[in-house]
């Protein structure tokens, strides 16, 4: 029995669905914790203790604390939440290698009738970063519906070169620039 809480939770955490169970082959999701960990089931809820480890061909993440609430009732919503030197390193739908850093991670979903949120949110000197992009702000919203990320505030750093990009104009370009008045 608690071999088939733990494919829930392995499938929760990853943010996905449990595609193998169709063909009766285990997930490639693996989560460790170094203290154990406790299956709440009266609140449907389980929790690892102790330097967490979640990997996952995808996406591999690493916290002291875990904590994963598994649908029920027929309410598909859910809850997962990391805490305490939270780090994940992971590949988006496009292929590129994503890291965030933070204090706290909580992936919620949530659906009622035909709309479906999905979100994470890093809290805590939260980061996100790419080889392109840096980006930092309290919290990071990513809303993975929508496919966009906010911030109440920002701080970017790109690292690409904007203003020596090469283009096929040669002469200087003043289209910003307001015309004397008459």
């Amino acid at each position: 029995m608690n071999y088939f809480y733990l494919l829930l939770v392995a499938g929760l955490v990853a943010g996905g669905r449990l595609a193998a169970a169709a063909t009766n082959e285990p997930p490639k999701l693996s989560i460790h914790s170094d203290h154990g960990g406790t299956f709440d089931m009266a609140h449907y809820r389980t929790i690892y203790h102790g330097h967490v480890t979640v990997e996952d061909p995808r996406m591999h993440l690493t916290s002291a604390w875990l904590a994963a609430d598994l649908p029920h009732n027929n309410n598909p919503d859910r809850q997962v939440v990391a805490a305490t030197n939270v780090v994940m390193t992971f590949i988006d739908d496009k292929g590129l290698t994503n890291h965030a850093t933070s204090d706290r991670a909580v992936y919620n979903y949530h659906e009622a009738g035909a709309v479906t949120n999905a979100t994470i949110t890093l809290s805590g000197h939260a980061k996100l970063w790419t080889d392109k992009i840096n980006l930092a702000g309290e919290p990071l919203v990513w809303d993975l519906v929508k496919q966009e990320l906010s911030s109440t505030n920002w701080t970017t750093t790109f690292s690409h070169d904007f203003i020596n990009l090469n283009s096929t104009n040669t002469a200087t370009s003043r289209t910003n620039h307001v015309p004397p008045h008459p």
